[in-house]
C-alpha cells in the first residue's frame, strides 16, 4: 500500500507541476524560440530568384526577378537585381540606387513595423497573439494585428513546428474576403543551422485606387553562405 502510495504521490505530483508548466507558456515565449532559432544565423548572403503573378481578371502572367542578396542580424538587408538596381532596407526604411547612381527614399506605409529587425520577433511586435494549439504535431498562434498595421489584414494564423521551433506556415485573413493568402516556409540545415532558402504562396497587394489583387509568388535562395563574417562595409543606410 505504501508502495502505490508512493508512485501516486509521484504521478500526481508530476502532473502538477505539468500542468503548471504548460500554464506558463505563452504565446510570446513561444516566439522567443522561435527568434533564438533564426538569431544563430549572424549573416547571410545568396542568390535570389523571384516569380511573381498578379490575378485580377485572370492572372497576367509569371515574371521573374533575379540578384544577389546579404543580410546582417538583426536589422541589415541589401541587394541587387537584374536591372542594376541596389536596394539597402534597414526597418522600414529602404534606399534605391539605380544603377547611373540616382536615389530614393522608400518608406513601407501598412507594414508590418520591422524596427526590431528582419526576424520571428516582429511577431509579438505587431500582433496582439492568442495561442490555439500546443500539441506534440504543431502549434498554432492566432495574431491580430496592431493598431497601423496591415490594415488589408484582419488575421494572420502562424504555424510553428514544435520539435524545431521553426515557422512553416501563415495563413492570411484578408478584408476581401474573395482573396485567401497562405505563405509556406521551406528550410535546410547549413552548418548545423536550420536555414529559410525558399518561401511561397499566395497574399494580395494594393493598388494606387486601394483596390486589393491577388499575389501570387515564390521567392528562392541559391548558393546560401552563412556566418562567413563578411563586412557590412557597403551598407549605405
Amino acid at each position: 500500500m505504501k508502495i502505490k502510495a508512493i508512485i501516486l504521490l509521484f504521478i500526481l505530483s508530476f502532473t502538477v507541476l505539468l500542468t503548471s508548466a504548460f500554464a506558463q507558456r505563452t504565446p510570446e515565449k513561444i516566439v522567443d524560440k522561435v527568434k533564438a532559432n533564426f538569431l544563430k544565423i549572424k549573416d547571410a548572403k545568396g542568390d535570389l530568384i523571384l516569380d511573381y503573378n498578379l490575378c485580377l481578371f485572370g492572372c497576367a502572367g509569371t515574371r521573374r526577378l533575379s540578384g544577389e542578396a546579404y543580410y546582417m542580424a538583426p536589422d541589415k538587408l541589401w541587394g541587387t537585381n537584374q536591372h542594376g538596381n541596389s536596394y539597402y532596407a534597414r526597418g522600414n526604411r529602404i534606399l534605391k540606387v539605380t544603377k547611373d547612381g540616382k536615389k530614393y527614399n522608400i518608406k513601407l506605409l501598412n507594414a508590418p513595423n520591422l524596427a526590431p529587425g528582419f526576424h520571428p520577433g516582429i511577431i509579438p511586435y505587431n500582433f496582439n497573439l492568442t495561442l490555439i494549439k500546443d500539441d506534440a504535431e504543431e502549434i498554432v498562434i492566432e495574431g491580430i494585428p496592431k493598431p497601423g498595421i496591415l490594415k488589408n489584414i484582419t488575421k494572420v494564423t502562424f504555424y510553428i513546428d514544435p520539435k524545431e521551433y521553426l515557422l512553416r506556415k501563415l495563413h492570411l485573413t484578408l478584408i476581401n474576403n474573395r482573396l485567401s493568402g497562405d505563405v509556406f516556409i521551406k528550410y535546410k540545415k547549413i552548418k548545423g543551422i536550420w536555414v529559410p532558402y525558399e518561401t511561397y504562396g499566395k497574399s494580395a497587394i494594393e493598388l494606387s485606387n486601394h483596390a486589393l489583387i491577388g499575389l501570387g509568388f515564390k521567392l528562392k535562395t541559391k548558393n546560401i553562405k552563412i556566418n562567413t563574417g563578411f563586412s557590412g562595409k557597403s551598407f549605405k543606410l
